[in-house]
């Protein structure tokens, strides 16, 4: 069983908090089980906490082999992509759903000359006027009722339309234009309808440009309550684009690839979507492709990959790829799209999230390419320790230092070191006394064995000075190399110079990873300052002078504050006023008195 929590955790961890769909596998390398999460770390550590799990539940993580996950955008889509897979897998674990129509469409039926919109079930939806699937009834109902907000299509039959004498109440609170009266006319209706097919198939880009014009236009005319109506659809469709649901308006099968690389390896993602549907995504590890450009990468990886499976209609990249170079591949090669806008451009950045975090977990170490850099800034082969120390104070009081230690391409914030410095070495806000004294402290400590490749200080020269100093005291100059983050008097971010331990500067600029990683470690250390700062203030605050009396503990302290409101009024309480309270009894009101008699005198 530790073998399966270390596996749950390993996952968890390399989840992190996105929302995505986990699928449990046994020793047979079959599905047991498929989840959804819209944290997937949270939902993944919950299956480590073995006693609280359920029998049934029990019963199938002692059966995990391995756990695979897929990154999405939304949870939303790890509610679709969950259903899509149990479907697919029909996983032991999983209570399959009976219900065949699975989830409802939107449908704008066309027969009428003003068009009705409404929901509709079916599992084969046969004509192009059907649009989803949504995950859930709520979810589609919400979408129905922003189109109606800003297009004001009808949603009432084809027999109530015609049997109507008056408007009801659609119109009256502007979610229908009331075509049963002839409120709007046959043409302004059909561009409704237009808009709303466009929005629905994803296709927004002009619609919010061309209701700005309208708007514009009818201020411009001073119809002003035609430009209210307009601004409202203009909110409106803000709200429906902030719902959109990533959906792809195709019978066609089609694969998104994307590729993540380092400079040794690269890893591509494909997701799968059959008939409109999401099916799965999957990952592939590629050795030894630091020679070759991406879309060289990539056309290798059609080429293997496609040789030994059906190629789909579309291929549709995150790198651009010369349809020419495919067709001589295939002999009935695909249709080769680069995008970087639409819905398309959503799929793929979902599919380069999770090749990303695969060639994270295969690299163990997201910071390579910084650390490489950093290598060549320095001079050195390599790079395994980075140390940054801060300092916290205020005026020299509740003084701190602390230090962060970077390792094994990660913050290991389980072996940051705190340091209490006194006021006389703070020295009323003394900050490279302060530094002086931690990195003394840190270095002739015997419980931190590890030399770290390089120390970061926050500070320019002088701090670099003081460091240098102190390392070198140690001799381990030659070991250790120190550099420097100075703010500029701006202090804005991307300004910052980089001081090196022989006192020379360079400027990164604000474009820079490497930058930007040095400032990740600064802050951190900065951060764990403060904190260490602010937990020592609270200390220090809750102290009072009760603390000083045997037998006077925090709930005795707190019993006699609440009764007698102040330190004062205790001073001045009799041994029979203090006997009053509870929990205080005739000796220990005696030793309290006789306490502040001693203090008096």
């Amino acid at each position: 069983m530790k073998k399966i929590i270390e596996i749950i955790k390993k996952a968890a961890n390399d989840a992190g908090l996105t929302p995505g769909v986990y699928r449990m596998i046994n020793a047979k390398n079959e599905v047991i089980y498929v989840g959804k999460a819209k944290y997937l770390k949270n939902r993944l550590l919950s299956y480590s906490h073995f006693d609280k799990l359920s029998n049934r539940i029990k019963m199938m993580v002692s059966k995990i082999a391995k756990i695979e996950f897929t990154i999405v955008n939304s949870e939303n889509e790890a509610l679709l992509l969950e259903d899509n897979l149990i479907k697919h897998l029909k996983p032991f674990y999983n209570i399959l759903l009976k219900d065949d129509k699975t989830f409802p469409y939107i449908v704008i039926d066309e027969s009428h000359d003003f068009p009705r919109i409404f929901k509709y079930r079916t599992k084969h939806p046969k004509s192009k006027n059907f649009f989803g699937p949504y995950p859930s009834s709520m979810a589609l109902d919400d979408t129905i009722k922003m189109i109606q907000k800003t297009f004001m299509l009808r949603t009432c039959t084809d027999t109530y339309l015609s049997n109507r004498q008056r408007p009801c109440l659609q119109f009256f609170i502007k979610r229908c234009s009331a075509p049963c009266m002839n409120k709007i006319s046959k043409e302004e209706y059909a561009e409704h309808v237009r808009m709303s097919k466009d929005l629905l198939n994803g296709k927004d880009e002009g619609i919010r440009k061309v209701l700005v014009d309208q708007m514009n236009s009818a201020s411009k005319l001073m119809e002003f309550e035609k430009a209210a109506v307009i601004r409202d659809q203009l909110k409106s469709l803000s709200e429906i684009q902030s719902k959109q649901y990533i959906q792809i308006d195709s019978l066609n099968s089609i694969d998104f690839i994307s590729i993540a690389s380092n400079i040794s390896k690269s890893v591509v993602g494909v997701t799968f979507y059959r008939t409109g549907k999401n099916v799965g995504t999957d990952t592939f590890i590629l050795e030894n492709t630091s020679q070759e450009s991406q879309s060289e990468i990539l056309i290798s990886f059609i080429e293997q990959y496609y040789g030994t499976v059906s190629t789909p209609s579309e291929i549709v990249t995150n790198i651009e790829i010369p349809q020419a170079n495919v067709d001589t591949l295939f002999e009935h090669p695909p249709k080769i799209t680069y995008t970087e806008r639409g819905t398309f451009h959503k799929v793929l950045r979902s599919t380069y999230l999770n090749a990303e975090n695969k060639l994270r977990q295969i690299s163990g170490n997201k910071f390579e390419s910084e650390i490489v850099e950093l290598c060549k800034l320095l001079s050195v082969d390599s790079i395994d320790r980075i140390e940054t120390y801060d300092n916290s104070h205020i005026q020299g009081t509740n003084a701190c230092g602390v230090m962060v230690v970077f390792e094994s391409g990660a913050i290991q914030k389980n072996k940051a070191r705190k340091f209490n410095i006194d006021e006389k070495t703070a020295n009323g806000g003394d900050d490279i006394s302060m530094m002086q004294f931690s990195l003394e402290k840190r270095f002739k400590s015997k419980r931190i064995p590890e030399i770290p490749d390089l120390v970061i200080i926050d500070g320019g020269k002088t701090q670099v000075s003081i460091a240098k100093n102190v390392i070198e005291s140690f001799g381990l100059l030659e070991r250790v190399k120190i550099i420097g983050v100075a703010k500029q008097n701006n202090r804005h971010m991307g300004d910052e110079k980089i001081v090196f331990d022989n006192m020379s500067e360079v400027i990164l600029g604000s474009e820079s990873d490497l930058l930007k990683f040095i400032i990740t470690l600064r802050n951190e250390a900065h951060k764990t300052a403060i904190t260490f700062h602010r937990k020592k203030r609270r200390s220090k605050l809750s102290k009072s002078i009760l603390d000083d009396i045997q037998g006077i503990g925090a709930s005795r302290k707190r019993i006699l504050l609440e009764h007698f409101g102040s330190i004062e009024n205790i001073k001045k309480a009799s041994i029979d006023d203090l006997k009053m309270v509870k929990g205080i009894d005739n000796s220990t009101a005696e030793m309290i008195c006789n306490f502040f008699r001693k203090a008096k005198s």
